[in-house]
């Protein structure tokens, strides 16, 4: 159990020092998110940038951490579009696990993530035009070749 809890304490000052990192606009558009849920206080995280729909502009994936973001079954995981203003939210998906993974596969225009989802593995999240599912453990699981043919973007 001690073993446990050490573990956790690093996990989450690992995220905390991630979190530093993170594009200004990006820490004010998460607090603004966790605001809305009725949180003060920005909870550690972790996040990678990338293109997800092709328009020149970063993207932010962002893994959100600690007791009111995490459960049994993984975390939320939050989707904001760049803009040439900073971000804007697009989806939350709750008990997602890392790796998260995007794929060279688009769905309506944004690429294709993938997912570790407990008890089941790593599944699709593809876009449906509005935002990603909401549910990873209810998407179908990736084949051994798209996991492959994916970046890793947050390990």
């Amino acid at each position: 159990m001690r073993r446990l809890s050490i573990l956790l304490v690093l996990h989450v000052l690992a995220a905390m020092v991630h979190a530093q990192h993170a594009p200004s606009g990006l820490m004010s558009t998460i607090q603004g998110y966790v605001g809305k849920k009725g949180h003060q206080e920005q909870p550690p995280f972790r996040h990678a940038l990338t293109d997800l729909n092709a328009d020149g502009q970063v993207d932010a994936i962002v893994l959100l951490l600690g007791s009111n973001w995490c459960g049994s079954g993984g975390c939320n995981m939050l989707v904001f579009r760049g803009t040439n203003d900073g971000f804007t939210f697009v989806s939350a998906s709750t008990i997602t696990n890392q790796p998260i993974r995007v794929s060279p596969e688009n769905s309506q225009g944004w690429k294709t993530l993938i997912v570790h989802s407990k008890g089941k593995g790593d599944v699709l999240m593809q876009f449906n035009g509005t935002h990603y599912p909401l549910n990873p453990s209810l998407q179908s699981k990736a084949t051994t070749g798209q996991v492959e043919a994916a970046e890793v973007l947050l390990k």
